[in-house]
């Protein structure tokens, strides 16, 4: 019992990682993937600090084009114009001349014609469509998990080392996920759909695919985090039964932000190539930052329970 006990700890305790899968339109698709222990506490402080500069240029960028979220900052940005509306800006006569840049498709119908017709910017239009109809298709599933709505019909763990055994394997669930994705985001056939810097090259069908298996990723997730949410067991692991499904939540707030951010770019590529240059230096990234203290908590519950 003490080796199994010791085993539990050590594979609970280890579980910091973090992996940060980037796409930069116009430029490179990235990803990277960091193992968090305290003997790496520099690297994940760097990592940090480029988070805030990326965050700081894309503000800067706003500011650049009259976004008033460069002055204010996305909340502030929101106040202003729930005070004070800001009107649409007439297009002028030259950028009426100019060529129509993609838009995000919310049909099957829309995307064909999309990847039929690609006008300019299309083939970050068409990886966007991807992610956002097929979030459009699970969005009921993900507004109960964030509403922590039980279905009925779980999993059930009678003791607590039935609770304990369930959480390691989830973890260890959790783990291999990221690993997986980390190995599909970073494969070259990833990033050679989109063709580089010559639009003509993007393979339509490829960057399509490469959407769709992105977004297995996350109904995969969305499905670990469900069974974790909807385990029965006895009341005094609530607790334990509530972490481990918020902790199997933060893929999903990733995948959120990455597409929400990512929905914004392409939204806004009209503006970012309108002077005909065609080149878009802004990156969004896929952020999975597994919070070291609810893994630590995680891990002294579990030994608790694995103790009953």
């Amino acid at each position: 019992m003490f080796g199994m006990l010791l085993l539990i700890g050590l594979v609970i305790t280890y579980y910091w990682f973090f992996i940060a899968a980037g796409a930069a339109v116009g430029l490179f698709f990235a990803v990277r993937a960091l193992v968090r222990r305290e003997q790496e506490r520099r690297i994940v402080a760097e990592r940090e600090a480029e988070e805030i500069a990326y965050r700081a240029e894309r503000q800067h960028r706003w500011a650049q084009r009259g976004d008033d979220r460069g002055v204010y900052g996305v909340a502030g940005a929101e106040l202003m114009h729930s005070i004070s509306p800001k009107l649409p800006l007439q297009p002028s006569d030259a950028s009426a001349e100019e060529p129509e840049v993609a838009a995000i498709a919310h049909t099957a119908r829309e995307l064909r014609e999309l990847l039929t017709q690609k006008p300019p910017a299309w083939r970050w239009a068409a990886f966007a469509s991807v992610l956002v109809q097929r979030r459009a298709a699970v969005l009921p599933r993900l507004r109960d998990f964030d509403l922590r709505y039980v279905m009925p019909g779980g999993e059930r763990a009678f003791s607590g080392p039935d609770v304990a055994g369930f959480v390691t394997d989830s973890m260890h669930e959790l783990s291999r996920l990221v690993e997986q994705l980390e190995g599909f985001m970073s494969a070259p056939a990833f990033m050679g759909v989109f063709g580089g810097h010559d639009e003509d090259a993007a393979d339509a069908a490829g960057i399509e695919h490469v959407a769709n298996r992105l977004m297995d990723f996350h109904e995969r997730f969305l499905t670990l985090a469900e069974r974790c949410r909807d385990l029965e067991a006895p009341s005094k692991y609530d607790g334990l039964v509530r972490d481990t499904a918020g902790l199997m939540g933060i893929p999903l707030d990733g995948f959120r932000v990455f597409i929400d951010d990512y929905v914004e770019l392409v939204d806004a590529l009209p503006e970012l190539v309108g002077d005909g240059g065609g080149v878009v230096h802004e990156a969004v990234t896929l952020d999975i930052d597994l919070d070291d203290g609810i893994v630590n908590r995680i891990s002294k519950q579990v030994r608790t329970a694995a103790r009953a």
